[in-house]
């Protein structure tokens, strides 16, 4: 037997090089021209909380909060502190994705769907102009502080009048109580307004809160917060948006989807698509629904950029693959998000 010399053996490795690399690259690639197991899909099913407010800032300095900009250019729910009623919050469906089309690349990136109007024209209008924002704001809480202060009286008047034992008087006593909060929510709102009209330099920011939920292992809701990918949620389709967890967590067993499209046919009208998602979940859900397991339900398109599954099997956010097991997109209010 012939006796390798250093420069056979260096002239196989060299010839085995290109073979291994081949071999590599197919290994890992394959997974991205494969179709997704029914298993693979519900694995792939996220729950995120999302939040939205406004600050209202003066020099740099946050003085106030609000809940939202009205279309009629006005502030919703004023207060100089933070709570539960100055943010709006909503419970979407979401699914790990890769950053790449071919390789495994997700580092915990999730693709899911904006539960909030995004009308940067309103913000920006109410920037050009915070004067007239608040002034107007002024006037409209002013008049629905009088309509509910007259509405208190006539409450109060039933209230008086009547027995307690009335059909009826336990509702009118529970209403003339939350009338009662909401005078005194817009009594508070005008006073803040009213001491903002004494400031200069006023400008309103929006923030947003992104937070993963996810069954841990003692059957608890887990919470890791996530923060916005700006730059590839630009080149996602409208009305969705891209996140990445803290430290690129994902739980175990996450199986996160390619954007591969050359074998990924997309659906024409009549076609079969398959939903995963968590079933019932809707934006005012509560964290426990991130331990209810997801599910894969059936439906079709209506058109090529619409389906016909309704929102109780299709959350918003919900992934959707078409009917050979490729991942097209996302539902966004009954449409495909590609």
């Amino acid at each position: 037997m012939k006796r390798l010399t250093n420069r056979h053996i260096v002239k196989i490795i060299m010839w085995s090089l290109p073979v291994a690399i081949l071999a590599a690259i197919a290994f890992i690639m394959t997974p991205s021209i494969l179709p997704e197991s029914h298993d693979g899909m519900k694995r792939s099913v996220v729950m995120i909380e999302c939040r939205e407010y406004y600050e209202i800032v003066c020099n740099g300095k946050v003085i106030a909060y609000c809940n939202d900009i009205k279309s009629d250019s006005t502030l919703n729910i004023v207060k100089t502190e933070a709570d539960s009623d100055t943010e709006r919050k909503a419970m979407v469906c979401g699914c790990w994705i890769n950053k790449f089309s071919f390789i495994p690349s997700c580092q915990g990136r999730i693709l899911t769907a904006n539960p909030f109007s995004n009308n940067d024209n309103l913000l920006s209008m109410a920037n050009s102009n915070p004067e007239n924002i608040i002034e107007k704001t002024i006037a409209k809480h002013e008049e629905m502080f009088a309509t509910d202060k007259k509405r208190e009286a006539e409450l109060n008047y039933y209230l008086d009048t009547h027995n307690v034992k009335d059909d009826g008087y336990n509702t009118i006593a529970a209403y003339a109580e939350e009338n009662k909060r909401k005078k005194e929510s817009l009594l508070n709102s005008i006073d803040i307004l009213k001491s903002l009209q004494k400031e200069k330099k006023i400008k309103i920011r929006k923030r947003n809160k992104y937070t993963l939920l996810y069954p841990t292992t003692t059957r608890k809701t887990g919470r890791v917060f996530c923060h916005l990918l700006a730059e590839e949620s630009e080149d996602a389709s409208k009305g969705t948006i891209v996140l990445q967890t803290e430290n690129e967590f994902m739980p175990e067993g996450a199986n996160s989807l390619y954007t591969f499209k050359v074998f990924c046919l997309i659906p024409e009208k009549g076609d079969s698509i398959a939903i995963a998602g968590i079933f019932g979940l809707t934006e005012k859900s509560t964290p426990n629904a991130a331990l209810q397991k997801p599910n894969v339900f059936k439906g079709v398109t209506i058109s090529t950029e619409r389906h016909d599954t309704p929102p109780l099997l299709a959350p918003n956010g919900a992934p959707i693959f078409n009917r050979n097991g490729f991942f097209i997109g996302i539902n966004n209010k009954g449409g495909i998000a590609q």
